[in-house]
């Protein structure tokens, strides 16, 4: 969040600033939701303990395309091929040729991170700057893998691969269709690395260049940010993040195939929900995340079919998309930021409070880690 003021009046006593106010008001908020998270299995079905961890495999895959995608603003495609990286590797290095699971899911991190590394530095070496032509350039590649799953009989070709063993346990990471432990690692997961990425984009000179990377590529250059090296850091940890949501949901339902984990659909969705939820903030989207997983749960209980799910939830993803246009806001979060701002301002200055003699803060992105200084990045 921007950070916070505190403004200091002439009788001595300090008073919270709007800004300040909204930071605190989404931490309790951050609170409340992980202990609703965590208790969130005890109170409610199997069913629903499966639609939960679906919800969170949303938010966390989400969250890993923003590393790149907002906080960088590269607007890759390439990461509906690093989810399919991860969920074939443990498919064949698992159910086909009988390696331990793990193994399997490092494999596919560290497949989807070269992936993205080499992306980067290919779009760099042609000079592709453009967003629409990066976009374009990366979708290729999540339909060229397709492609050769779809053909390839290592992959499964058009049958795809299925698990067969019967080993389960966290040391296997398999439960056979308990969601109750994918529900608790995902939300580790999660929250391990959202909590990651902020302590990166405030702490580290690496996290810090990225938003003037995003804001202006050439700027940062001239400033001394290694502009190439650090995208292609930025794409290989992003990517290398979202194959591990390939892998859990794999394991989770057991089957792999170029239509069920590699596909165009599945990279948009990231894309979408993450500009629905806020791109470059932390929370937006995991908020979106979850939303989104919410309102497809809610489409099946009226007994809508699968396809006709996923068509009537594209078709809200798009007037999801017009109405935040339409209010002029950057995501759901911002919106939300914004109207807590107005509520705080309007109460202080009700109050004869700190508001009206403080100037309004300076914007800076969500993980506050607009700097000054870049030198040496």
């Amino acid at each position: 969040m921007a950070s916070a003021r505190i403004d200091t009046t002439t009788a001595g006593s300090r008073r919270l600033t709007p800004e300040l106010a909204v930071t605190s008001t989404n931490g309790l908020i951050v609170v409340v939701a992980l202990v609703v998270a965590l208790l969130f299995p005890l109170l409610v079905d199997e069913a629903l303990v499966g639609v939960g961890f679906v919800a969170l495999l949303y938010a966390y895959r989400n969250f890993t395309w923003n590393i790149a995608g907002g906080f960088t603003g590269l607007l890759s495609l390439a990461h509906g091929a690093a989810f399919g990286v991860g969920a074939f590797s443990v498919a064949v290095l698992t159910w086909t040729h009988g390696y331990n699971a793990w193994l399997g899911l490092v494999a596919g991190v560290a497949a989807a991170a070269l992936l993205g590394f080499g992306i980067s530095l290919i779009m760099s070496r042609f000079g592709v700057v453009n967003p629409f032509f990066f976009a374009l350039s990366t979708l290729a590649v999540t339909l060229i893998l397709a492609g050769i799953a779809a053909s390839w009989d290592v992959l499964g070709s058009a049958n795809g691969l299925r698990y067969t063993g019967l080993e389960s346990g966290f040391l296997h990471l398999q439960w056979f269709l308990d969601p109750l432990p994918f529900y608790y690692l995902t939300l580790v997961l999660l929250v391990i690395v959202t909590a990651g990425v902020a302590a990166m984009l405030r702490f580290t000179h690496f996290g810090r260049s990225l938003p003037f990377i995003r804001e202006d590529p050439v700027m940062a250059a001239s400033m001394g940010i290694r502009v190439v090296r650090n995208q292609a850091y930025v794409m290989a940890l992003s990517m290398g993040l979202t194959a591990i949501a390939g892998t859990l949901l794999a394991q989770y339902i057991q089957f792999a195939s170029y239509d069920s984990v590699l596909t165009v659909e599945i990279a948009v969705a990231m894309v979408v929900g993450t500009i629905i939820g806020g791109s470059g903030t932390l929370a937006g989207p995991i908020v979106a995340g979850i939303g989104l997983a919410a309102l497809e749960e809610f489409l099946r209980s009226f007994e809508v079919s699968s396809t006709n799910v996923s068509s009537y939830t594209q078709i809200m993803y798009g007037v999801l998309v017009i109405l935040l246009l339409r209010f002029g806001t950057d995501g759901v979060i911002p919106l939300w930021n914004s109207g807590l701002r107005r509520v705080f301002s309007r109460l202080g200055t009700d109050r004869g409070g700190a508001s009206r003699s403080q100037p309004p803060p300076a914007h800076t992105d969500d993980a506050g880690v607009l700097s000054s200084r870049a030198g040496g990045v």
